[in-house]
């Protein structure tokens, strides 16, 4: 008896418990999914033009582990995009790595200077010797002035 009761239980746990994907928003909190691009759809577009504005879907590759204040995200194999956040209005949590994202903001093919790639070395906690190999600026995809985040 004790056996049936713990399978109603746990049956009407399960039953009642909520599937729908977990998000949460960062800035702007009336950001939602429509109209969101996969990265190679936004690296296609930057093929076209040298910037756009989008809703892009992708993985969370790394965060600063500082504050939060930028991550990578994986638009294609072993193709990243920098994401910063505008005005420094917001932060995204520092586990969110693994994590899907859809980010909306400006897109754009940039460079970085070698003082700012040091920069994001050292918020993300790498060694002396990886920032000191740092020589030259890079060019990168970037969403400098992110408006809002979704992570799920």
């Amino acid at each position: 008896m004790k056996q049936i009761i713990y399978l109603l239980i746990s049956l009407t746990f399960f039953a009642c418990s909520n599937n729908e994907k977990k998000q949460m928003i960062f800035g702007d909190q009336t950001i939602n999914e429509e109209g969101k691009i996969n990265g190679l759809e936004l690296l296609e577009t930057l093929l076209l033009q040298d910037s756009a504005q989008v809703k892009v879907e992708a993985v969370i590759n790394s965060i600063c582990q500082k504050k939060g204040c930028w991550m990578y995200v994986n638009l294609a194999e072993e193709v990243e995009m920098l994401v910063r956040f505008k005005d420094y209005d917001f932060f995204v949590p520092m586990d969110a790595s693994g994590n899907m994202a859809i980010i909306e903001g400006l897109a754009k093919v940039d460079t970085l200077s070698v003082e700012w790639l040091k920069h994001l070395k050292e918020d993300a906690n790498a060694t002396q010797e990886e920032i000191d190999d740092i020589t030259e600026p890079k060019i990168i995809y970037s969403i400098a002035e992110a408006t809002g985040v979704i992570i799920y």
